[in-house]
């Protein structure tokens, strides 16, 4: 898979990217594609870490939890349960709505 990165760690999905977002200072890299490969790029290359250069993609820290609102971790245990029941298989279904539930309810501190 090819990306392109720009001299202070911003990192571009294509081409055209890098061209709008970075003319003249962009550079192709080949970035692998297996997933343990990938994982160890990407730590080696510092991608998405604060303070250490780049602005790629970030994760927003999640606020504090509201008891009412799903986090962002156990919403989509819960979106995937919902996908399951979808597809009639109620079982697995089951087993990642108790999972994401149980993650909210370790957020908001064993509140239920």
């Amino acid at each position: 898979m090819r990306l392109y990165t720009d001299e202070q760690g911003q990192w571009f999905g294509t081409q055209a990217d890098a061209r709008r977002n970075a003319p003249r200072v962009w550079k192709e890299v080949d970035v692998p594609v297996a997933k343990q490969d990938l994982l160890d790029f990407l730590n080696s290359n510092t991608v998405g870490k604060e303070g250490q250069g780049s602005t790629g993609t970030r994760k927003d820290p999640e606020a504090a939890p509201v008891p009412e609102l799903l986090s962002d971790h156990a919403a989509s245990w819960v979106a995937w349960a919902l996908d399951n029941i979808t597809r009639g298989d109620t079982k697995a279904a089951k087993e990642m709505l108790i999972k994401g539930l149980t993650i909210q309810r370790q957020i908001v501190g064993g509140k239920s």
